[in-house]
């Protein structure tokens, strides 16, 4: 005989006998008024020994692990699970009420009773699969958690906990269901007393049709939210949502407007993206493109035989400077580009900015003599630690010093100043530019952006933007501000850890 029908028929024969023996006790439980005792003593004996037998089989004999629930219980997660349990209860208590009948009704007639016992056995397997899958559930603690909020009892206090969560707004929405309800109830009561209709009809009048009209212009101001939200999608930009009071759909409507002007914002700041990125390639291309053909040109003069000899260090010494320059603009370049994907590390520590700012300036003391620029220098007398990477730092003190050397009007003063506010530092360098400034500030941090907009000046144009993001890197800001001519560019870091160190 085949292994698996061997196995289904131990199952049915095991189930017709813990059935037989449920029977003898839900008589026993429910029933002692029987008018032949004898009987009732003889069935219920036989039905406890049938149910001790059939839980000695079930502990000897393997008897549900041929059965493959996992199928079966797939589908059944399907039903919610205080659904569930409502019809586990149902099939229960009906189960119960037939296994009493077995001992009762039936008993005298065999045939009958025989066929009891096999409904009786149906509705016991279905109620034992139920009570399987549903232990299931309880045992895996996150499908429990997901059949929980999947239950209409958790659904139904969800919905009502929503509607409720304007207040004003559920209440509105509660009375004019009530009203509405209590409009088709009294149209029965006329349906059945018509002289109420004197009653009716001016209620009606006063207080159904206003319902229905507030009703109607609630639902249409909802059509034109989702009517305008949906043009919205589709990327076309409508004018705002009119207004009106402050209930719920006017709150809804103010927020549409608001991510409208959001999107626009976007919209307008994506367009300069693109124009920054396309003015990026351009500037990039004219800084490497320039220096690379001066390299090559000259490089080709000097294989001309003929060349004399102080040609021929002047040629080298010029393309010297463009290589010089061009390592200079790929460097900047680069840094800049590890400092956007954030793959650089900084070495903090603990450093006194004036003396940072001292080195700064003293590698800048040969250029500043030669200028006709006068520096002014304020800086308490007392330390001013920071902790950062000193390496780094001093690289935005050089950037904005550099600037300041290139871009300062010609017989002017630079004044730079430390001063402590709180428990921040904050690094002042102030001058008068050369060439007129757009009142842009965030285009200053562009990537090779100039104060010189005709480029003729050497530098790369990535220095406020390395130096901003170094300060960036550091937890501080780097702020520009332009006022006619005068430039001002502040660093603000965070003395605060330097000062428990």
């Amino acid at each position: 005989m085949d292994t698996k029908l061997k196995s289904r028929i131990i199952i049915c024969g095991w189930l017709l006998l813990f059935t037989f023996g449920l029977s003898g006790i839900s008589l026993f439980l429910f029933h002692h008024d029987y008018a032949n005792q004898l009987s009732l003593y003889l069935y219920i004996i036989c039905s406890i020994g049938a149910l001790l037998f059939s839980l000695f089989v079930l502990k000897r004999v393997a008897i549900f692990e041929s059965l493959d629930m996992r199928q079966w219980q797939q589908y059944y997660n399907q039903i919610p699970i205080d659904i569930s349990f409502a019809i586990i209860t149902i099939i229960g208590i009906y189960t119960i009420s037939q296994l009493t009948d077995i001992g009762l009704d039936y008993y005298y007639e065999f045939l009958q009773h025989v066929r009891s016992l096999v409904t009786c056995t149906i509705l016991v397997a279905l109620t034992m699969a139920q009570a399987y899958c549903i232990l299931q559930r309880f045992y895996n603690h996150d499908e429990w958690q997901t059949s929980w909020r999947n239950s209409v009892v958790y659904k139904t206090r969800t919905a009502i906990h929503d509607a409720f969560l304007s207040r004003s707004n559920g209440v509105q929405v509660l009375l004019l269901l009530g009203i509405i309800f209590a409009s088709g109830f009294g149209f029965l009561v006329v349906c059945i007393s018509p002289p109420t209709i004197v009653v009716y009809v001016p209620l009606f009048i006063i207080v159904t049709i206003p319902a229905l009209t507030i009703i109607c212009r609630r639902v249409g101001h909802l059509n034109r939210i989702v009517l305008h939200t949906t043009e919205l999608a589709r990327g076309n930009i409508q004018p705002d949502l009119v207004i009106h009071g402050a209930s719920t759909m006017a709150t809804l409507a103010r927020n549409v407007n608001a991510l409208k002007q959001g999107m626009e914002t976007s919209q307008a700041a994506q367009a300069k993206s693109e124009r920054f990125k396309a003015d990026l390639i351009t500037n990039v291309s004219h800084d490497l493109r320039t220096p690379l053909t001066s390299i090559i040109t000259y490089t080709e003069l000097l294989q001309t035989p003929e060349l004399a000899a102080e040609h021929r260090d002047a040629y080298v010494e010029i393309i010297d400077r463009k290589s010089k320059r061009l390592k200079v603009l790929i460097d900047d370049l680069f840094e800049i580009s590890k400092m956007a994907s954030g793959s650089i590390e900084l070495a903090k520590e603990k450093v006194d900015m004036g003396q940072l700012l001292e080195q700064a300036l003293a590698e800048h003391d040969e250029m500043i003599r030669q200028s006709t620029l006068q520096f002014r220098v304020t800086k308490p007398d007392t330390p001013i630690y920071c902790v950062v990477d000193g390496q780094k730092l001093w690289r935005v003190f050089d950037n904005l010093i550099g600037n300041i050397l290139k871009y300062a009007l010609d017989h002017t003063r630079v004044y730079i100043s430390i001063a402590t506010t709180e428990d921040k530092v904050e690094m002042t360098f102030k001058n008068i530019t050369k060439y007129e400034l757009s009142d842009n500030i965030d285009e200053l941090f562009e990537r090779f952006k100039r104060g010189d907009a005709s480029r003729h000046t050497d530098g790369s144009g990535l220095g406020l933007a390395i130096a901003k993001s170094i300060v960036d890197l550091h937890g501080g800001d780097l702020n520009l501000e332009v006022d006619g001519d005068l430039f001002k560019a502040t660093v603000i870091l965070d003395a605060g850890l330097a000062q428990h160190l």
